[in-house]
Formats: C-alpha cells, sequence, structure tokens
C-alpha cells in the first residue's frame, strides 16, 4: 500500500477534527472578538486571550487551536512583535453575525457538532442491518420528540433551520412570481417564521401563518403580518389561499410526505396552491463526494426516512395525493437543486 493511500485513509479518519476544533473557536466566540474591531483587524494571542470570558486562560492551548485553523484558511496567522497575531478569512466571516453580515454558519456548526446530534452517527450501520432510524436508535425518539422535551436541542435545531432557510431564499423571493396572486399563504414546518418572515416583507399584502410544533412556535419572535400557529402537520394544516414548504419534506419517507400532501390539499381551496423550495436531483447518483452526499446522510443520521427527490418522485407522490397539475421552476444562484415546485388543486366535477 502506497504512500497516498496510507495519507487518504488518515485524512478520512480524522475528518472529525476540524469540525470539532471549530465549535471550540465558536464557543469561544473568537470570530467576534476579531471582527468587533474591524474588518481587517488582526489581534495577538494575548489581545485575543484577554477578552476571553476567563481570568485565566490557557495561553498554549489557545495557540494550538488558532494556529491549527489557520493551516485550515478559517483565520490568517501572521507574526509581530514576536508573537502571532491572527486575521478573519472571508471564510471566517461565515461565523460571526452583525448588521453588515447577517448570514452565519454558526448555527450550522453547534447543531452538527453538538453531542447528541452527533451520537446518531453512531448507528448508522444498524439503519443497515435492521432498517431502523438512527437518531431514534440512538436516544430512543426521533428528533422532533427528542427536541420536545430538551430545550437545548431545540433551540440548536431550530437556530439551525432558520440558518438554512436563509440560504436560497434570496433567489425564491426574487424569481418565483407566484406570490404575488397569493392573498393568505401558510408556512408549513416554517420554524421560527424566518422564511415567512422574508416573503411577507417582499410581498405586504401577503397574510401570513407560521405553521409548526407548538414548542417550536412557542419560541418564534413576533413578526409583522405573521401569525404563528401551533399544530401537528400529519393532523391538519391551518386553511390558506397558498401553502408553502421549505426544505421540510426532505426529513420524511415517501409516505410521511404524501399524509402532508393530503392534508395540504384539504386546506387549500380550489385553485390554491402549494409551494415547494425543496432540492430536486438527478436520477442517477455518482462515487464523487460532495455536499450533495453529505446532505444525504446527514438525512439518514437525523431524519425519519427522509431523502432527496427527483422530479419525477416529486410529480408522482403530489398527483397521487390529489394535485394534477405540477410545474418546476428553476432558480439562479450557487444553490442548484433548489427549485420550486408548484401544484395547483384543481376544481373538481
Amino acid at each position: 500500500m502506497g504512500s497516498d493511500e496510507s495519507q487518504k485513509a488518515l485524512d478520512t479518519i480524522f475528518s472529525f477534527v476540524p469540525t470539532l476544533v471549530l465549535k471550540s473557536a465558536l464557543l469561544l466566540k473568537i470570530p467576534d472578538i476579531i471582527a468587533r474591531e474591524g474588518p481587517e483587524a488582526s489581534l495577538s494571542l494575548h489581545e485575543i486571550a484577554a477578552l476571553l470570558p476567563t481570568q485565566t486562560p490557557n495561553l498554549h492551548y489557545l495557540s494550538r487551536i488558532l494556529t491549527y485553523l489557520s493551516a485550515k484558511g478559517i483565520f490568517i496567522q501572521s507574526q509581530a512583535n514576536n508573537e502571532p497575531s491572527y486575521a478573519l478569512t472571508n471564510t471566517a466571516k461565515l461565523f460571526f453575525v452583525n448588521e453588515k453580515n447577517p448570514f452565519s454558519l454558526v448555527p450550522v456548526a453547534l447543531m452538527q457538532s453538538d453531542e447528541v446530534l452527533q451520537k446518531s452517527w453512531h448507528y448508522l450501520h444498524e439503519s443497515v442491518l435492521h432498517g431502523c432510524q438512527a437518531f431514534e436508535k440512538a436516544h430512543g425518539k426521533d428528533l422532533w420528540s427528542y427536541g420536545k422535551d430538551d430545550p437545548h436541542v431545540n433551540n440548536i435545531v431550530n437556530d439551525c433551520m432558520a440558518s438554512f432557510t436563509m440560504m436560497g431564499m434570496a433567489q425564491i423571493v426574487n424569481c418565483y412570481e407566484g406570490f404575488r396572486e397569493v392573498q393568505s399563504m401558510v408556512d408549513v414546518g416554517g420554524g421560527k417564521g424566518t422564511a415567512l418572515g422574508q416573503i411577507v416583507k417582499a410581498y405586504p399584502h401577503i397574510q401570513g401563518i407560521n405553521f409548526d410544533l407548538p414548542h417550536v412556535v412557542a419560541t418564534a419572535p413576533s413578526i409583522p403580518g405573521i401569525q404563528h400557529v401551533g399544530g401537528n402537520m400529519f393532523e391538519s394544516i391551518p386553511s390558506a389561499g397558498a401553502i408553502f414548504i421549505k426544505k421540510v419534506l426532505i426529513d420524511w419517507d415517501d409516505e410521511s410526505c404524501s399524509k402532508i400532501f393530503e392534508n395540504c390539499y384539504k386546506a387549500l381551496p380550489e385553485n390554491g396552491r402549494l409551494i415547494l423550495a425543496e432540492d430536486v436531483v438527478q436520477n442517477h447518483s455518482t462515487a464523487s463526494e460532495s455536499l450533495e452526499m453529505v446532505a444525504d446522510l446527514i438525512m439518514m443520521a437525523h431524519a425519519n426516512g427522509g431523502r432527496e427527490r427527483s422530479e419525477e418522485e416529486w410529480k408522482k407522490m403530489l398527483h397521487n395525493s390529489g394535485f394534477p397539475l405540477v410545474k418546476v421552476v428553476g432558480l439562479p444562484g450557487i444553490f442548484t437543486k433548489l427549485k420550486i415546485v408548484e401544484a395547483i388543486k384543481m376544481k373538481t366535477e
């Protein structure tokens, strides 16, 4: 076995290290500390340490963390006055929030590195052997039930979903013309109302209902033009002229999605619109590693049989749930898989 193969094997084995070291820096809020001094600021090791929430920081450990993350492209390390100093790379600017940088990946990083969420990855082999769900095997209940009983998990999941929701919303709001014709709309699985808030801000004539589990909407902020409603999408959905669902159905198996679609059909008036913002993938898969593959495995680790689907699969499920007229609208931008799948409830004879 050659050295290249050995190196690839070792890189794979230790691929967990960057995520968990990054988590330590985020919990210490090191990107925020540097960002507060200005976009081009460079702080010395002692200056960063002085702003940590402790009187006795360990400079040796801090230096090792910052040096490693500099090698990974998170910070820029330089030398001044015989002491290392650190500045932010463009990548690091995704790991803090201020008025000039409203989008942050911190919630995503904290959720994916959380001990509760990471535990389910240790049970992927059980999914293969027994067809069980990894998270439920690890914790005795699914993620949503776990979050109901654990405020910490509830908060990190909701914050992560809100962060992911912001990804692609600009393209959706700017490019999908169907919102102009909508008077009232319910966002199913809307979390804290992040997506619906963006839509109503752009189309203030829309009366919005943010619909999610009661313990989820209980933590949702007040948003002008939006009413937060708690409930269960598998039981019933509030009535509105249109229903919007973004990146929710990827968490569920086909049977569960079909039940959601049936409840959407019942909640819509004739000619009402079901607007899905979901990934639409090709029918074939490749063996090249990509973020798409990672997302699919995250569904295995955390979701209830969820997966990505092709255009044909979306249309088949919607047709079987009573929506004969379905079209897929592409969106520009970096999220090439994200599409609008629009279904109309036709007048029945």
